[in-house]
C-alpha cells in the first residue's frame, strides 16, 4: 500500500512542525492511490486497497530556540 512521508523541523521545546508531504507509491495494480491502478473496469472496493499505510514521520531539520506556538518558552517553561 502506498503512504506518506512527512518532513518535519523540530524545535528546541521538542515540537515538530511539517514542512513537506510527499507519496511513496506502491506500484500495485490492487491499490486504489497508486499510479498503476487497474484502469480496466472491475470492483474496486472488493479487490483494492481502499486505504494507504500510516505516515511515515522524519526530521529533516532542527532549529534553535522554541516554535511559534510556545510563544518564547522553552520545555514549557
Amino acid at each position: 500500500m502506498c503512504y506518506n512521508i512527512v518532513q518535519y523541523v523540530e524545535y528546541d521545546c521538542s515540537h515538530q512542525s511539517p514542512t513537506r508531504r510527499q507519496t511513496v507509491d506502491c506500484n500495485d495494480s490492487n491499490c486504489r492511490f497508486s499510479g498503476f491502478h487497474q484502469t480496466t473496469e472491475h470492483n474496486c472496493s472488493e479487490t483494492c486497497a481502499q486505504s494507504m499505510l500510516p505516515d511515515q514521520g522524519l526530521v529533516m531539520d532542527a532549529t534553535s530556540g522554541p516554535c511559534p506556538s510556545c510563544g518564547g518558552t522553552t520545555n514549557g517553561h
